[in-house]
């Protein structure tokens, strides 16, 4: 209280009521400034919010460009899976028609060898029975054949064959007893 002493008490008073004046200007503009951040404040959380939707937006925005370019590709491998499905139903029914002319062939082919074999049945062998009644019994040995006997005993081939009534001179196996006509 120095200062007061100097000046008068209405001097003090005067200070007083000035400096109470002026801590009330202080103490309204504190007020109109914690008004004014508190403002601020709302402001800055209404911007927060913003941005959060802002964002979610976005990341939507990506994951439904995402979605969209996974249904694309999806649409495309439909497609491609359809021309694969077309293409395996042709190749189908190109090898069916294949087979079934390989079919058809092999029919013409049995029905031509069936044919062959029915239409011209093999005549039966005749034999003569104008060979010598006289004769003994050869049993065939290896490397023999019905020519190499008939020249081994002095006879004829055709008596052996008609004899014997062998239908194929070529086939006579070792083992087989043969009638051997003498003269």
């Amino acid at each position: 209280m120095p200062v007061l002493s100097c000046f008068g008490q209405s001097d003090a008073k005067i200070i007083l009521a000035n400096l109470k004046q002026d801590l009330e200007l202080i103490n309204r503009e504190v007020t109109s400034l914690r008004t004014e951040v508190e403002m601020l404040r709302r402001e800055n959380a209404q911007l927060k919010v913003v941005m959060d939707q802002t964002n979610r937006a976005n990341k939507l925005g990506q994951q439904n460009g995402l979605v969209l370019e996974l249904q694309n590709r999806m649409q495309s491998l439909e497609l491609a899976f359809k021309q694969s499905e077309r293409a395996r139903g042709a190749n189908q029914e190109d090898i069916s028609k294949k087979f079934q002319q390989i079919i058809a062939q092999m029919n013409r082919g049995f029905e031509q060898v069936t044919t062959a074999n029915t239409s011209a049945p093999e005549k039966a062998p005749t034999f003569s029975t104008d060979y010598p009644p006289n004769g003994f019994v050869h049993k065939v040995e290896k490397g023999e054949t019905v020519s190499s006997i008939a020249k081994k005993y002095n006879s004829k081939v055709s008596w052996i064959i008609n004899a014997n009534q062998i239908a194929d001179p070529t086939k006579v196996f070792v083992g087989r007893e043969l009638f051997v006509p003498q003269k």
